[in-house]
């Protein structure tokens, strides 16, 4: 008996990827890389909002807008337990390499500026890492997967375009956090298809980062938040 003929792939049209390449272009390297060159010089948080309010109206128009619904999340057994296992062991790595190599600045930031610290530490998930992860995970994973595909691919781009934008604070510690970090947050954004653990996977490290006197690295440079 001869075997039934397989469906063939869904066809996507040219424009549809001529569109989504031209934008992710302009997104995540026109932009970064102005910023990196100095040829834009811009205030941070508000270039940062208005990208995440511009990828938030892309997900309305595309009817995808639930996947910023932070409810009822799908969070897998066990999610948490394992974000804060691997915080600890990442936070324990990072502490000793800086009282090795710069332990003139291990803790630093708090101990001799207590309340810019602690104003750090409360505005930082809002004003920084909620529109980050709109930008780099939910609005990425959901515009990119036609380009990327749904594998590998897709958590190594989301993870080389935040350590790209990184590239913008002129120094490789900003690059070599992001970079790992974004692999890391992009896959808890994939095992949970929502954004509520990867906010708060987020604000461990940024926080930690800047605690532990490695902020200095992410906020400096010819940038200005405001």
């Amino acid at each position: 008996m001869a075997a039934e003929p397989q469906p063939e792939a869904p066809t996507v049209p040219r424009a549809l990827w001529a569109g989504r390449i031209l934008e992710f272009a302009v997104l995540f390297a026109l932009i970064p890389g102005l910023l990196a060159a100095g040829w834009l010089r811009a205030p941070l948080l508000p270039l940062l909002w208005t990208a995440s309010l511009y990828c938030l109206w892309r997900l309305r128009l595309d009817g995808r807008a639930s996947l910023l619904l932070l409810g009822q999340p799908r969070v897998q057994p066990g999610e948490w337990r394992r974000v804060l296992l691997t915080f600890a062991a990442i936070t324990v790595l990072l502490v000793a390499t800086v009282r090795v190599l710069r332990p003139e600045v291990l803790f630093a930031f708090p101990l001799q500026h207590p309340w810019r610290w602690a104003l750090v530490m409360v505005l930082y998930p809002a004003l920084s890492v909620l529109p980050q992860e709109i930008i780099y995970r939910a609005f990425f994973f959901d515009r990119y997967r036609v380009l990327l595909g749904d594998g590998p691919g897709l958590l190594v781009g989301s993870a080389l375009a935040f350590g790209f934008t990184h590239l913008a604070f002129h120094n490789w510690v900003a690059v070599g956090l992001t970079v790992p970090g974004g692999l890391l947050f992009a896959h808890s954004y994939r095992r949970n298809g929502g954004l509520l653990v990867v906010i708060c996977e987020h604000t461990l490290y940024g926080c930690m980062v800047f605690t532990i006197g490695l902020g200095r690295f992410l906020a400096e440079g010819n940038l200005r938040l405001f």
